[in-house]
């Protein structure tokens, strides 16, 4: 069982550091190395957490969101690998399922969000995007973490 949990955060861990790297790649190709600062940190929070640290409620504590989209979706992981215990080839899913469940969980408070308090200036139709390439890079975080461990998991 604590296998289990090692291997869904460390492929969780994988799949966040891999997407902080391609935004923080991302923003300073569109702003250049000149204006890297305290904004920077704040774009790539937000971007990575798909806006939730921008919900007001978290006051002075904005940046630990971060860990919302980590631990859910490793949480997630878990559950799915307990109850779908079939072997590497489903870990690599349930992988991109993880990453999946959580940037959709997030589309779905922004429209809730959107037909209650109005729909704002974000850019909804880039949104099915998210779930989407979190879900490749869930599969691909999930193969490199099968690559580092070596040992049956769901033992």
């Amino acid at each position: 069982m604590m296998k289990i949990f090692k291997y869904a955060f460390l492929t969780c861990t994988i799949a966040y550091f891999i997407a902080a790297v391609l935004l923080f790649i991302f923003s300073i190709g569109q702003t250049g190395w000149s204006r890297i600062d305290n904004d920077a940190g704040t774009f790539l929070l937000s971007i990575l957490t798909l806006a939730l640290s921008e919900f007001q409620w978290w006051g002075d504590f904005w940046y630990l969101a971060v860990l919302v989209p980590w631990l859910g979706s490793s949480l997630v992981m878990v559950l799915l690998m307990i109850w779908l215990n079939k072997g590497a080839g489903h870990r690599r899913l349930l992988g991109g399922f993880s990453i999946f469940a959580y940037y959709l969980a997030m589309i779905l408070v922004f429209i809730i969000h959107g037909l209650i308090d109005g729909w704002g200036d974000i850019g909804y139709e880039f949104f099915p995007l998210w779930p989407l390439g979190g879900f490749v890079l869930g599969c691909l975080s999930a193969w490199i973490a099968d690559k580092i461990i070596k040992l049956p998991v769901t033992e």
